[in-house]
């Protein structure tokens, strides 16, 4: 049984794709808690655009590996393949996703290195 993977696959592709969306609209504003923080994207609200500007393509990327790694598991199950491809399946998806991550990140934080500097950001 594929479950715990399956509902964090489906909570990786809604939160990925509602971030992208909320970005992509500029509804995201400078928070504790959500977006792309890193160093320099805090550094100013400029920063913080161009970051979050950044990572939309990646966001997006994730949402459709774990949808696609979602599908995937669902099919292991219901064609009642072998419980090996199963765990491959899983293991390699969150991989993927976190490797997405980190290129999100890498991407968001040379925007904000990019982005000019208007002094420090509104809390």
């Amino acid at each position: 049984m594929f479950y715990p993977p399956i509902v964090g696959y489906v909570l990786v592709a809604v939160v990925s794709w509602g971030l992208a969306r909320m970005t992509a609209r500029g509804g995201l504003e400078s928070n504790s808690a959500v977006g792309m923080r890193t160093r320099h994207s805090l550094r100013s609200r400029s920063a913080w655009d161009a970051a979050q500007r950044a990572s939309v393509p990646y966001l997006i990327a994730m949402a459709v590996v774990a949808l696609a790694h979602l599908a995937a598991l669902l099919a292991v199950q219901l064609i009642g393949a072998p419980e090996a491809a199963g765990h491959v399946l899983s293991v390699s998806g969150y991989v993927l996703v976190v490797a997405i991550a980190l290129l999100a990140r890498r991407a968001a934080d040379r925007a904000a290195r990019r982005a000019p500097d208007e002094g420090p950001r509104a809390a």
